[in-house]
């Protein structure tokens, strides 16, 4: 085993919209595990304030249960901003992390105050995972945390964004990668909105490459 990664969904999403990553990390020799934060998918729970803690727990069972030597994460917007935070508070547990449109603090808080909006009014197309959030927690959470505060320093991280994303803009990448120590890089990509990204053949190899390189 050459290794693992770890991959992270965004804020209502779930395990299966990332398998395409998983097999592709999986030919290239690395064990992958896709999982379910609290609050989404099959995960009990609502969402809450200690989904980082999700990460780091994953993280340790997939080294476990993998005897993989050394794991990675890779993350998309929620998952993103949630890896490279867990990564900032574990030090030496990921020996890499890639980070696609990751979510800023005021893209959290704006998806929750309209999802509050809408389960207020009974909005239909509120869907039943969304009602899974703790808000009061969530909003909480990312009102005290500033994420290119606590990630200054940490190495070895691929940021991906896509320039026409309207959810999170280009430019968060932008402060990130300027707080971030080397080796690090921010790859741009012209179109894809804020979730094209996580689905295209390029940034999947971009991503593995990367996470190899970081074992040199």
């Amino acid at each position: 085993m050459t290794g693992a990664v770890l991959v992270c969904h965004g804020a209502g999403s779930r395990k299966e919209n990332h398998a395409d990553f998983a097999a592709y990390a999986a030919s290239r020799g690395l064990a992958a595990l896709v999982f379910d934060f609290r609050g989404h998918g099959e995960s009990a729970g609502a969402g809450d304030d200690a989904m980082d803690h999700d990460v780091v727990a994953c993280a340790r069972r997939l080294l476990a249960e993998s005897d993989a030597p050394w794991v990675a994460a890779r993350g998309s917007s929620m998952g993103g901003y949630l890896a490279l935070h867990a990564a900032a508070g574990t030090p030496g547990l990921f020996c890499a992390v890639v980070a696609i449109c990751p979510a800023s603090e005021q893209a959290m808080l704006d998806g929750l105050e309209e999802l509050d909006n809408m389960l207020a009014r009974g909005d239909p197309d509120a869907d039943a995972h969304d009602r899974r959030y703790d808000s009061r927690r969530m909003k909480a959470f990312y009102g005290e945390n500033e994420l290119v505060r606590r990630v200054a320093g940490t190495s070895d991280v691929l940021l991906v964004h896509c320039r026409d994303d309207v959810r999170v803009p280009f430019a968060h990448s932008e402060r990130l990668l300027a707080v971030l120590a080397h080796p690090k890089r921010l790859l741009a990509l012209p179109a894809g909105g804020h979730g094209g990204a996580q689905h295209d053949p390029f940034v999947h190899e971009a991503s593995v490459d990367w996470i190899l390189g970081a074992r040199g």
